[in-house]
This record gives structure tokens, sequence and C-alpha cells, in this order.
């Protein structure tokens, strides 16, 4: 079988990885190479996978190609397909806040950046990857516009050679095509995938480490190998924060299994097994000392504890009192949430709410700790766990928490 020209170069080029950049080398043999001509970018990542266009990248120059493919394993160092993702998330901003964050640290060749957008802003530098997506939005227009590209004139920009290709191409793409439009096609397709995957962000903090502990971080810049330092530290441990609270058996999660005998019938039929599940609930300060932004933090965690067997949570808001007199169930992570409230502040609403349902097995405030102290007057043992939306209001409220009994607190890290 003949071997096409993108697989064969992209595995020269990984080999030399091996003698010569191997973090670059053991993160990209963390996924799986698989070519994919219906999309119109050179390379794309994500679901554990490295996707590559081979009309694209036929005749492409080789460093250029390895250029590109070192920006997507890049991304992959940096975990940025596979957590830290916003609430309702725009795709096209994921791939150009990426973007910049790398070019930051790498730079980018002016041939590499024909086909990484977000680079043509002006913006500060040396911010972190959330940073610049906030700053994008600035800049962002959505397009009510079909976003296709025509793969044809991508291959007779790649005929012309690197040089050429920035040039032409972007005078071939002007005439058929906005630029700004096929700008956007290109970022909201280069991030199609992504996706968390907290598995994956552990097998490559465990990379990380063994690079950190030899020393061996191969041509990367010091800057470079700064960030990627830096990403080991995941914003928050959920299955940590999760297993504070008992789990109560929920029957409809039934699953039968060969590997339990049937009470009736022994091993002639299948047994069964059930899954365990948490009952939350979830207190939401919407006060008026809580920024906008808080909130959203608040919300994008509360979206990701559906990624760990949490598969209903009640959530009330409150301020000086309860917002709704009823908690709202998530039965899913929601894209948009509609805030109330936005007065003052008092703790003992959402307590007195928690302790008048037993049905709970905990609760979680999320908070910025403005406020005195609750009481949770019940008999039946509590669970509580405070997330502080900062790492100042924790260091201000963890001793209070802690003296109550089973209180915990922990904190929304701010972006490294």
């Amino acid at each position: 079988m003949k071997t096409e020209f993108a697989e064969e170069t992209i595995k020269k080029l990984t080999e030399n990885w091996f003698l010569c950049e191997p973090i670059l080398f053991s993160t990209y043999c963390t996924h799986l190479l698989v070519p994919n001509d219906k999309m119109h970018v050179p390379f794309r990542t994500g679901k554990r996978k490295i996707e590559y266009s081979e009309k694209i990248l036929k005749g492409m120059d080789e460093h250029l190609i390895e250029e590109l493919l070192k920006v997507e394993v890049l991304r992959i160092l940096l975990k940025h397909p596979y957590q830290r993702q916003p609430l309702a998330p725009i795709a096209e901003l994921l791939t150009m806040a990426s973007n910049v964050t790398i070019n930051d640290v790498n730079p980018i060749s002016k041939h590499a950046q024909f086909f990484l957008h977000g680079l043509e802003y002006d913006l500060p530098e040396n911010l972190c990857f959330e940073e610049y997506y906030e700053q994008l939005k600035g800049f962002f227009k959505p397009s009510k516009i079909s976003l296709q590209i025509n793969v044809s004139d991508l291959e007779q920009l790649n005929t012309q050679g690197a040089d050429n290709s920035v040039s032409s191409g972007g005078q071939q793409s002007a005439e058929s095509q906005d630029p700004a439009t096929i700008s956007q096609c290109h970022s909201a397709e280069l991030s199609a995938l992504w996706d968390e995957d907290e598995e994956l962000c552990i097998s490559i903090n465990k990379i990380i480490e063994e690079a950190e502990f030899s020393n061996n971080w191969g041509s990367l810049p010091l800057a470079a190998v700064s960030l990627i330092k830096a990403s080991r530290f995941i914003e928050m441990d959920y299955r940590r924060m999760l297993s504070y609270f008992k789990t109560s058996v929920i029957s409809s999660k039934r699953n039968l299994t060969r590997m339990r005998p049937s009470r009736r019938y022994g091993f002639a039929a299948m047994g069964s097994r059930y899954a365990l599940s948490t009952n939350l609930l979830i207190a939401v300060d919407v006060s008026g000392s809580v920024s906008d932004k808080a909130l959203g933090n608040f919300f994008s965690v509360i979206n990701r504890f559906f990624k760990y067997g949490i598969e209903n949570l009640d959530v009330i808001q409150f301020d000086a009192e309860l917002a709704t007199k009823q908690a709202i169930p998530m039965r899913k992570a929601k894209s948009t949430v509609k805030i109330l409230g936005r007065g003052g502040t008092n703790f003992q609403p959402a307590a007195d709410f928690y302790c008048s349902h037993p049905e709970y097995d905990g609760l979680i405030y999320f908070t910025d700790g403005c406020a005195p102290p609750p009481t949770f007057n019940t008999k039946r043992p509590i669970d509580v766990l405070w997330v502080l939306c900062g790492k100042a209001e924790y260091e201000e409220c963890k001793g209070w928490i802690k003296e109550i009994k089973r209180n915990r607190a922990t904190y929304i890290p701010s972006p490294k």
C-alpha cells in the first residue's frame, strides 16, 4: 500500500522527535494519528486524535508541517483541548486564545500564522489562556454566513510553496469569500473536537513530571517550559470535591453483570449491580458583591460535575434571602443560566433550606464568603463544602469555615 506524502513526512518528523524532542514525542504518542480530508485546516487535535489533511499538507514545506504539528502538540501539553473550557464556549475564540497563548512562549512564523488565526489582533502580552479568550470577545463578531473554504484553493496554495502561500493564498481567499469569515471557519473547525478529558490530563501531567525530573525539554524555549510546568496544576480536583459526600443507591441505575450471580437462578442468569450516585444541593451566591466573572466560574464548575458521574443536581440561588422558593433541578450541563437576586448576602436561608430537606447528601456553597457564618439547625450529620471565588477569599474565610463541624473549604484558583 502506497504511503501518502503527509503520513510519511509526519512519521519522519516524529522519529526525529524521538531523538531530539522527547517531550514532544511522548505527548504525540498519547494520540492517534488520523487522516481527514474533509476538514479545511492542516491539523487539529481533540478526543485523543491528531487529525491531518493530506490535501492541504501535500507539497507543503517540511519545516512548515513540523511547525504546525508542533503547535498542536503544544496545545495538548498545555491541555487546551481537554480542560479549562469556559461556560458556553465560542469555538473560534477557544482556538484563537490557544494560538495567542502558544505564540507568546513559542513564537510562530509568518508562514504558519496563515493557518493560525487570532495573532493579527493587538493584544497584551503574557496573559493566560482564559484572559486571552476574554480579550478576544471584544473583537468577535459572529458570522451568519456558512463558514466554508474551497479545498482546491488550498491545494493550489501548497503547490506554490510556503513563501508564496501566505501572500497569494490570502488574495485568492479574499476573492472567493470574506477573509474574516474564512478565519472564523478555520478557528471553529480547529477546536471542533475539544472536550474535557480528566484522565488524559493526568497522563499528560505524568509526561511533564518525567521531563521535569530529567530536565530534558528538547529545544522548547524557557518561557514555554515554564508555562507547561504551570499547566500541571489543574484548576480544581472535582473527584476529590465530590468524594467529600456520602453516596446513596439510585435504583434506576441497575446494570446486569455476569460477574455477580442472580439471587434466584445463580450463575445461570445475570446478576444485578447498582451504580451509586450523589444527591447534592448547590447554593450559588448571587449577591451584588459577587462579580459576573465569578458567577460564570461558579456555573462552569457546576457544569463539570456532570462529567464525573453526577446525573442531577438541585440548585438554589441566594443573596439576602432565597431567590427562588424551590430548588431548580439540573439534569445536564447548561450553556445559559438566568441569574436572580444581586442584593446583600446571608448564608442562613440556604443553610435552613438544606437542613429542612434530608434527601440531600451534601451542600456546596459557591460564594465570595462576605457574610456572617450560618448555623445548621439539624440533628442529622451534615456535609458542606464551601467553594470560594478566589484564593484571597479562601484565606479570609477558611478559619471560620473549619470551625463548623463537617464543613470544608476550597477555592477556584486564578488561571496560571
